[in-house]
């Protein structure tokens, strides 16, 4: 192989006949075919003398195509002059600088490279080749551009999580606290058009009750809120005037209009009337009552379209659940007032009336802390699915790559096997084979730690599952899972108290037609009230001087199918919970579904779990909820749900 020689500055220095020696000899090209990166010789005057094969598996041109071409005409007109620059500068100083630049591969594309340069001189000492050594980093900088595009849409989706945490903070603080604190209709509907419109910061917002015994059937303005040049806008509603928008809200259909010009909701007719009263985007919400009335919040825009944000709408709702309820409990107060004037001989009209009003305000209660848990949940969840999901989906690359690390360590090793003292110093200070063992392993239990998170955001997501759109199919076996996720934690063993032991025994079921949040509900009720049992006979066991009653901790899960008989014609399937707590007496035991009642410390229930299962259970899947229990032996809760939902 021909002798090369340094230079006083450390730069490679041969001339054109060692180069042609080099050439030819076996081992250089056999370096030359197998290196990744690109390798080129040009001249002084920037034309090709020499390129290595890779430039055809990097770039896609043959060694070929490329001799004796002008080096600098596939490069990136923009980075050109900086290239051109930084070659003259090298064949002058003979010291050589590391540039990033495009490159234009055959196919038409550009990769981006990065290369230094060093000087080849004659026996004279003089510059009159630059080597250049150059190698793909495309792949890497697009990475780096996917993950800065990843965190700004992780960025924005903080921003829009705060927003609604925030209007659903002022929403909890403003409209709900102010409503509840008054039982009279028109203070509560004044209250929530005004805060609507405020929060929303829109032009106007009115309440309509449908009057259907008219002729014809309208719907009346009862209250508005309008920002500033509005108000007589506000009176001039032609809500009963829009045959086919009225229609839809009487099938309790929320209609969402971002611009009255271009949407498919309105008709010719319709959007004619909307424009001359000076409309020009709305959102209508009908809100059922109890009573079976109708009312219709309508929120509208006079200035221009309005794209409806699904957070904005979903608020609405929000507001139309809470106001419902909010009437409702004004409405059945009215009318215990009115019996109770009446007289004292409707002594039972108003127990009932009030039983009712009791009833409505625990499923306030519950509703507005399902509700605001599962928003929350759901919201939380979305926010860590997105970067878990970034995360996990690029760790099966960082394996790949630390494998093809090692893999190319491996092979130095096995082609190199004495290092430099250098080396073998820093692979014994880094513990190198330990790292080899262990870095794979890291990755490994990192991957089961992603998955492990996405599976609890998956289990948050289907347990905060709302139930606006009615049944829907539903899987018992996932629900009950999805809640046993969420209490794993209190399954687990801590301090003194050993862990509960679940047992599940899953039948064959069918999917129901069912209420899937709110089942959901019902479950994670009676699991906690199970635990909560076995944690106070642990308490009472220890408390005694025999050490010998303490029992395993249990709790066991049946489903199974029940087929239909001519006592009962509707199939249902049935879910049975027991522990093996230290039961409930039979005088307790009669009231566990009474609203209020609970035998918890001050503090620590409120009564209303059971009855709410009690009536999501009997009232809203028409099945069956019962509880069996002996004082010693545990109790077990029995749900029965039909498997369709009654004609």
């Amino acid at each position: 192989m021909t002798d090369a020689r340094i230079d006083h500055e450390g730069n490679h220095e041969t001339d054109e006949s060692d180069l042609s020696a080099l050439q030819g000899d076996r081992l250089f090209r056999s370096i030359m075919e197998n290196v990744a990166d690109l390798i080129a010789v040009i001249d002084a005057q920037g034309y090709r003398i020499y390129n290595s094969p890779s430039y055809q598996r990097v770039l896609g041109y043959t060694t070929a195509e490329l001799k004796g071409t002008w080096a600098y005409d596939k490069i990136h007109p923009d980075d050109r002059v900086q290239v051109l620059q930084a070659a003259e500068e090298t064949l002058k100083t003979g010291v050589g600088k590391v540039l990033e630049y495009r490159m234009q591969h055959k196919d038409g594309t550009w990769r981006i490279l990065e290369s230094s340069g060093s000087v080849m001189r004659d026996e004279q000492g003089n510059v009159h080749n630059i080597v250049i050594v150059a190698h793909d980093i495309s792949d890497r900088k697009l990475e780096q551009s996917e993950r800065r595009r990843a965190e700004r849409e992780l960025e924005r989706s903080r921003q829009r999580y705060k927003e609604l945490v925030r209007r659903e903070e002022m929403l909890n603080r403003r409209l709900t606290s102010q409503i509840r604190n008054s039982l009279d209709l028109n203070t509560i509907l004044a209250t929530a058009v005004n805060e609507v419109q405020d929060l929303l910061l829109i032009d106007l917002c009115n309440f309509f009750w449908y009057v259907p015994n008219t002729d014809p059937p309208e719907f009346q303005l009862v209250h508005f809120a309008a920002g500033n040049g509005s108000q007589k806008i506000a009176t001039d509603y032609p809500l009963s005037q829009l045959t086919d928008l009225s229609k839809r809200l009487l099938r309790q259909e929320t209609i969402q209009i971002p611009s009255i010009y271009a949407s498919p909701e309105l008709d010719d007719l319709s959007r004619d009337l909307l424009s001359e009263h000076g409309f020009t985007s709305q959102v209508l919400v009908p809100i059922k009552m109890r009573s079976q009335k109708l009312g219709v919040i309508v929120v509208a825009h006079c200035h221009g379209s309005r794209p409806w944000s699904a957070d904005e709408v979903e608020l609405l709702q929000s507001v139309a659940n809470q106001l419902a309820i909010a009437i409702d409990q004004a409405e059945l107060f009215d009318s215990a007032q009115a019996t109770a004037a009446a007289a004292n001989a409707q002594t039972m009209q108003l127990e009932k009336a009030l039983a009712d009003l009791q009833k409505t305000q625990s499923q306030l209660i519950q509703t507005e802390k399902m509700s605001s848990l599962g928003q929350l949940v759901a919201g939380v969840a979305h926010e860590i699915n997105n970067p878990v999901n970034f995360i996990y989906g690029n760790l099966n690359h960082t394996s790949r790559f630390v494998q093809n690390l090692l893999s190319a360590i491996a092979l130095y090793q096995q082609n190199y096997p004495e290092p430099i003292p250098k080396i073998a110093k820093f692979l014994d200070e880094i513990d190198f084979e330990f790292l080899q063992e262990d870095l794979p392993k890291m990755l490994s239990s990192m991957k089961i730690g992603a998955e492990r998170i996405r599976q609890i955001v998956l289990s948050l997501r289907n347990f905060s599952r709302t139930d606006q759109e009615g049944r829907k199919p539903f899987n018992i076996h996932e629900g009950l899972d999805s809640t046993l996720l969420i209490l794993q934690n209190r399954l687990k063993a801590y301090g003194e108290r050993p862990a509960i032991k679940l047992t599940k025994h899953y039948g064959d079921i069918p999917i129901v037609n069912a209420y899937a949040g709110q089942l959901n509900q019902v479950f994670m009720n009676i699991l906690s009230n199970a635990i909560d049992e076995i944690d106070e006979g642990i308490q009472s066991c220890s408390e005694t001087t025999n050490p010998e009653s303490t029992i395993d901790n249990e709790i066991t899960i049946v489903t199974e199918l029940k087929p239909s008989t001519s006592d009962n014609p509707q199939p249902a399937v049935v879910i049975r919970i027991a522990d093996n707590g230290h039961g409930i007496p039979e005088d307790i035991r009669k009231k566990l579904f009474d609203p209020f009642f609970t035998t918890k410390p001050v503090g620590k229930g409120t009564g209303l779990g059971l009855s709410i299962s009690y009536q999501i259970v009997v009232e809203k899947h028409q099945g069956r909820l019962e509880c069996f229990s002996e004082v010693g032996k545990g109790a077990e809760f029995r749900i029965e749900i039909p498997i369709s939902s009654p004609s």
